[in-house]
């Protein structure tokens, strides 16, 4: 069969059937619950409905010495940014020092430094699994991953609120770098002597509210993360048919990707060194939401995550008549894309939407499948698929050569 398709107008997904999968996945289904359960052993049909090999890898985890450090740590910085702001009138060197301080260890866990993954070796009480389908090659040149989480949850902190508040928080640690600069170089500035303590108070009020959000089982996951695995699965079932007979095909819906994306991390312990270079790997996350396809090309403070799967799923898309955005994933936020890119595995990922009503609902009860967009989740399947076709014909050298 040619690697090479011709390049097409219409869309080769039906985006209703994709929306009808994500309905039936849109429940409530926090790592470890009855909902997550459910979601597995759906899962683990659909997949085996695809014809491909599927087994289920079980693990335990604690979340607890992550939160307990990331909560620590917001809560110190805290202190230390509104320590910053009292000393910057009186001794601009102590505010700098402060700051210097409060931000350091604030960046190690907002940029995921890879030594952080120790966090999460320990066994606990909560118990998920990974759901992983399988086309066996003998001698593989090359293998494809496809990739979306199917856990949701629910937050104390709504997304707008949240993503508000952390941008207080990093602003405001800007602006008091700026104004301890200033006090230092100019110390008769009028400003310095008010606006330092009252930013710094701001800032330290938004890390510590961060401090106290919890997670809940209260979401049913419609945009994050029902959509993407409807997705996943349609192009998956395509892509067993198509793909030459020498390249491995692997689909893995990871449990426990809202805590702290342990179940990425917990399928590289176990498999990432044994599976065929080169390998791709199309990560889905918030695909679906109405709007214009996305690619999350980096994350923390820049780092590219791949940037050949870039090159190829932006060709894919001009073929495909779609404009997507590229965007920067911000510190503090996660996806399983980062697990993977730390382990040496190229990773992007595929999103869809804007700050609109559908996105604004992830992590809450209003989250419902309703949020999804057919004809989105369609554009999102047909640019997944392209490119994966283009770098199985390229064999990671490059662009497909066109006819």
């Amino acid at each position: 069969m040619s690697e090479d398709p011709s390049p097409w107008t219409e869309t080769m997904f039906e985006g209703r059937r994709i929306l009808d999968g994500a309905r039936e996945l849109a429940f409530p289904r926090y790592p470890g619950t009855e909902g997550d359960t459910g979601a597995i052993a759906w899962l683990e049909k659909r997949i085996e409905a695809l014809g491909l090999e599927t087994s289920l890898q079980w693990f335990s985890y604690d979340l607890g010495p992550a939160q307990g450090a990331l909560r620590n740590v917001l809560v110190v910085s805290a202190g230390l940014v509104a320590a910053a702001g009292i000393a910057i009138p009186r001794s601009p060197i102590t505010g700098l020092v402060l700051l210097v301080a409060a931000v350091l260890p604030s960046i190690v866990f907002l940029a995921w430094a890879p030594w952080l993954e120790k966090l999460y070796r320990r066994q606990g009480s909560t118990r998920t699994a990974n759901v992983i389908g399988r086309r066996g090659v003998d001698r593989p040149r090359m293998t494809l991953l496809l990739m979306a989480h199917h856990d949701s949850k629910s937050q104390s902190l709504t997304f707008p609120f949240r993503m508000g508040l952390t941008l207080a928080a990093l602003i405001g640690t800007l602006i008091l770098l700026v104004l301890a600069l200033v006090a230092w170089f100019s110390p008769d500035s009028p400003q310095s002597s008010w606006a330092a303590p009252v930013v710094g108070t701001a800032s330290a009020l938004a890390a510590l509210t961060l401090s106290t959000m919890t997670s809940g089982n209260l979401s049913p996951g419609g945009v994050d993360n029902a959509g993407s695995v409807a997705i996943m699965l349609a192009v998956a079932g395509r892509l067993n048919q198509d793909l030459a007979g020498d390249i491995e095909l692997l689909v893995l819906s990871t449990g426990a990707e809202e805590d702290h994306m342990v179940g990425a991390m917990r399928w590289l312990d176990e498999y990432a060194g044994s599976i065929s270079r080169p390998v791709f790997s199309l990560n889905f996350d918030g695909a679906g939401a109405p709007g214009r396809p996305v690619l999350i090309e980096r994350y923390g403070f820049g780092r590219l995550f791949s940037n050949e799967m870039s090159a190829a799923a932006r060709r894919a898309a001009g073929r495909l008549g779609l404009k997507p955005r590229g965007i920067i994933m911000l510190p503090g936020m996660g996806i399983d894309s980062i697990p993977f890119t730390h382990r040496g595995l190229p990773c992007l990922t595929l999103s869809s939407g804007s700050l609109d009503r559908a996105t604004m609902s992830v992590h809450s009860a209003h989250d419902h499948a309703e949020n999804l967009d057919p004809d989105t989740l369609a554009e999102v399947a047909d640019l997944a698929y392209e490119t994966m076709m283009e770098l199985a014909a390229s064999g990671g050298e490059g662009p497909r050569v066109q006819s």
